[in-house]
């Protein structure tokens, strides 16, 4: 836990971005996520009467699975990992050839407040195995990193809790499911009375999902960072080495090198810091999900997004979400008790593409522009509905009530 890649990430938060309305769940860190990955390993291994090295791998592995988050987590990563000289930046990727090549690149030379990464002097001989863990191979990968991991259920349940719609009774959840999870031939067993907690998990992950991918606020401030951090990335501003920053790091970095040609990019961090968030325009969803590396583009972006200026009369974003397995995930497992495999729930499978502009606009011109945009993203999107804030729902009440405060 003292080791500088734990502690780096008590400044990187849970969430990819410093949400305005969903405040609950943007202020957890990562540090405190992979203490409760830390118990719910801990939970696992007394309930399966793991050996010794097992309960260590997994252990370990649950409070260093996340060191190689980038600020402000995944948004950073999914960036980076379109580029074919940063896809390395992998976070659950920590060990062997590659990975070593990698950080001996980083200029910061993988420290943290001038003290170097220790985990793999730290763990020595069991280094291997706990790597080979994060990155959910071997025997135990599918706890650390699969379709329902330990990490993955402290997630869901630790921000439905901290945002208001997990339960007390929910909180329980996640330890029920730690102490139930095998492994059989390398996938996840469940006991019979398991798959209530699977669809409990599930049922929260579905509706804690839908606010952070649907909410106009999220999907603007991602936006804005992600337009920003494409720009700086061509710009040289930002790198291979960029991911060892924390998240208040890459802010200041972002700002202070935006001067000239890039000094768009330090005004577009200073309105997100502020909360002076891009306006919606509109935001489609579509089950057309194969357009998404077109559309996603930088380059195609910015070209729709200057066409979009001219109609708006001011600057303008277009920003694009992969819902592939967020909302909703399958979870296959073996059912121990009746001695066969089973699919439970199914994967969410969509295209969110959103238009903003840096100032609020009339009806009228709002809605010419939307039509437009509509044109616009077709090739990429095909036939597309129009999506709905979840928190403009007067009966969604544990967040609307956020809102009305």
């Amino acid at each position: 836990m003292r080791a500088p890649e734990v502690q780096r990430l008590r400044n990187i938060r849970m969430c990819n971005i410093n949400s305005l309305l969903i405040t609950g769940a943007s202020e957890i860190s990562r540090f405190e996520h992979s203490l409760g990955v830390v118990r719910l390993a801990k939970e696992w291994s007394y309930a399966a009467n793991a050996s010794v090295e097992e309960t260590i791998a997994v252990s370990a592995a649950a409070m260093l699975h996340d060191i190689k988050t980038a600020p402000f987590g995944h948004s950073v990563e999914y960036i980076f990992s379109d580029s074919p000289d940063l896809r390395e930046l992998e976070h659950q990727r920590v060990g062997g050839r590659l990975e070593h090549d990698f950080f001996q690149r980083t200029r910061a030379n993988v420290s943290y407040m001038g003290a170097q990464f220790a985990a793999p002097t730290i763990m020595a001989d069991h280094w291997p195995l706990i790597a080979q863990t994060i990155a959910g191979a071997g025997r135990l990968g599918p706890l650390i990193s699969g379709s329902m991991d330990l990490d993955n259920i402290d997630n869901v349940v630790r921000l439905a809790y901290h945002v208001g719609l997990a339960t007390q009774e929910d909180s329980r959840v996640a330890i029920a499911l730690a102490r139930d999870l095998r492994i059989e031939s390398g996938i996840l067993s469940i006991s019979n009375a398991g798959i209530a907690h699977v669809k409990r998990w599930q049922s929260l992950r579905h509706h804690l999902y839908r606010y952070l991918l649907h909410d106009w606020a999220e999907f603007s401030a991602k936006g804005m960072l992600t337009k920003a951090i494409e720009l700086a990335t061509s710009a040289k501003i930002i790198g291979t080495d960029s991911w060892i920053l924390t998240d208040d790091a890459l802010i200041n970095l972002l700002i202070s090198a935006s001067i000239g040609e890039t000094q768009d990019i330090g005004a577009m961090i200073k309105r997100l810091m502020l909360a002076e968030l891009y306006e919606p325009v509109i935001i489609l969803r579509t089950k057309k999900t194969s357009g998404y590396r077109e559309i996603a583009n930088p380059k195609n972006k910015r070209a729709i997004e200057s066409k979009m200026s001219s109609i708006l009369k001011c600057q303008c974003l277009v920003h694009v979400i992969l819902d592939k397995a967020k909302t909703d995930r399958k979870v296959s497992v073996y059912i121990r008790d009746r001695n066969e495999y089973a699919e439970i729930g199914h994967d969410s499978d969509e295209l969110l593409v959103g238009l903003f502009s840096s100032r609020a606009q009339g009806e009228k011109v709002n809605s010419r522009a939307a039509s437009e945009f509509r044109r616009e993203v077709h090739p990429y999107v095909g036939n597309s509905d129009v999506l709905e804030d979840p928190l403009e729902d007067p009966f969604e009440s544990a967040v609307s009530q956020l809102k009305l405060i």
